[in-house]
């Protein structure tokens, strides 16, 4: 069941991407979900609770686009302009979105889903 967090913990969640980049704090992956809290919140929100927000800071889309375009590894998930979202070699997981605020947090959520998963397994 998804629960409803507090917007400041929805932003905290969405501003991981730009935190990792040099145009932001420029920390880890690691240490940036670490400092939102991500483990803790994940189970509480899913991507359709990210929309609005999204929606509200139209910087958010451009934040996230340039953490895709600056990854420095083919793991975990790529976003690109036109809304689609999917994972580098495996074209089945391609998924194209009405909109690029649907495809942005749909994009969140399974890039830092897919990372936390690596962290649990090492």
């Amino acid at each position: 069941m998804v629960l409803k967090l507090a917007m400041s913990d929805l932003l905290k969640v969405l501003r991981i991407g730009h935190e990792t980049s040099i145009r932001g704090s420029g920390i880890s992956l690691r240490e940036a979900m670490a400092r939102a809290d991500y483990a803790g919140l994940r189970q509480k929100f899913g991507a359709q609770d990210l929309v609005t927000l999204i929606e509200a800071d139209k910087v958010l889309i451009e934040q996230w686009l340039a953490y895709s375009e600056d990854k420095r590894t083919s793991g975990g998930w790529y976003i690109l302009s036109n809304g689609e979202i999917g994972q580098v070699g495996q074209p089945e997981s391609r998924v194209v979105f009405e909109s690029i605020e649907e495809a942005i947090a749909e994009y969140v959520v399974r890039e830092l889903e897919f990372w936390a998963k690596e962290e649990r397994s090492a």
